[in-house]
């Protein structure tokens, strides 16, 4: 029973450290194209991004929006014209988190004579 607890707080403690939310949204196929796109074209309008994609410019606009909801993208709103770029700094900074909760938790439950080890080598 002892080992159940210990993987149920282990599950939520990994839970509780990785924006799993963020993830299914930057790892959609459409939407990793979208940033691929962005990244590598600059700030664009719909217009723009929707034309290199067999969606439709409305499935189009909703990717985007909820890529800014999460901060993925960045928009700005001229007139009737918005455009998108990429929200590098935050996408580095989810990463960056991740990686450190990932390796807190795996030294965490690494036996101590493996911890002893990777320190020697």
């Amino acid at each position: 029973m002892s080992n159940d607890k210990n993987a149920l707080a282990c599950g939520q403690s990994l839970y509780e450290s990785i924006d799993f939310d963020f993830y299914k949204t930057i790892f959609d196929p459409v939407r990793s194209d979208i940033l691929v796109y962005l990244v590598c074209n600059g700030k664009k309008n719909i217009k723009d991004i929707s034309e290199k994609f067999p969606q439709d410019r409305s499935v189009i606009s909703r990717h985007l929006n909820l890529m800014y909801r999460y901060g993925i993208v960045s928009k700005v709103k001229q007139a009737r014209q918005v455009t998108y770029e990429v929200n590098s700094s935050f996408i580095l900074k989810q990463f960056e988190k991740t990686t450190t909760n990932l390796k807190k938790m795996l030294q965490m439950s690494e036996p101590k004579s493996l911890n002893i080890l990777s320190e020697t080598e």
